[in-house]
């Protein structure tokens, strides 16, 4: 079991609260592992990151009134799922490791929210399960990280969002034995089409003059065209979309991958 964080923006009297509803997901089936992955985890051409995370500063409203306000509003709101952040700080992310199979999202790119947002969503997708690994899908998804910047959001679950999401039952990343199936049957994903789009809660917070202790932080609605081959088959293509919140890359300059929920396909 593990913990899925999800998050809804309330907007009333011109304050902002944040309502963090983080409910359990069931049916992980336990940690990624290399000898469940369906593909080898590559050994070579590997590069482990260290931390150079260095947000820029927020320069207006954090001394407010309303915005310390705010804050306060949040940060109870967080404080009050202990047991949910303390299921998410018992989690072991991978280590953060790029590869030839996932290698890391280039500097110009992560530049811009949408830029980012485009390249992120596309290689997180974009598979050959017989020739890319589980385990290494998780280690680039893990430098490609961003913490949770918020109020009350204790430090140890901050960096352990984005997998939390992405190893739950819920993600758009298949089991284990699915995952193996895929490989066995020659299936790849291809991801085209991809658009991005301000959430409109996310917009509305904004408006109210609350400001992110994170200025790179940002909600963002992602669609696009998953095209799904497989040894036999005609090709299929299925929309998706999902919900992407981004912040300050923890081992790259610019943005990176905060949270990934409400995935849908078909």
């Amino acid at each position: 079991m593990s913990v899925h964080p999800y998050r809804k923006w309330a907007i009333g009297a011109g304050v902002v609260v944040l309502l963090v509803a983080v409910g359990l997901v069931a049916g992980l089936g336990g940690s990624p592992g290399g000898s469940r992955s369906g593909a080898p985890v590559l050994k070579k051409a590997q590069h482990v990151l260290k931390s150079q995370y260095s947000p820029p500063l927020t320069t207006t409203g954090g001394g407010s009134a309303q915005q310390q306000s705010d804050n306060a509003k949040i940060a109870t709101a967080n404080e009050g799922k202990g047991a949910q952040w303390a299921a998410i700080e018992t989690l072991t992310p991978p280590a953060p490791v790029t590869s030839r199979a996932f290698p890391a999202i280039s500097n110009a790119t992560r530049q811009g929210a949408d830029s980012y947002a485009s390249a992120f969503v596309s290689e997180l997708l974009s598979i050959d399960f017989a020739k890319q690994s589980r385990p290494s899908l998780f280690a680039w998804a893990q430098s490609e990280m961003a913490p949770d910047t918020l109020p009350g959001t204790p430090a140890r679950a901050s960096t352990r969002i984005l997998y939390a999401n992405l190893s739950s039952s819920t993600s758009p990343v298949p089991t284990p034995t699915k995952w193996s199936a895929n490989a066995a049957a020659g299936v790849t994903w291809a991801v085209s089409g991809v658009n991005e789009t301000v959430a409109p809660l996310w917009s509305d917070a904004i408006a109210t003059g609350w400001v992110p202790p994170d200025p790179r932080m940002v909600g963002l609605d992602v669609t696009g065209n998953l095209t799904i081959t497989q040894r036999g088959h005609a090709p299929a293509e299925r929309p998706f979309s999902l919900q992407l919140d981004l912040g300050t890359a923890e081992y790259h300059g610019g943005y990176g991958a905060l949270s990934v929920n409400n995935w849908t396909e078909g």
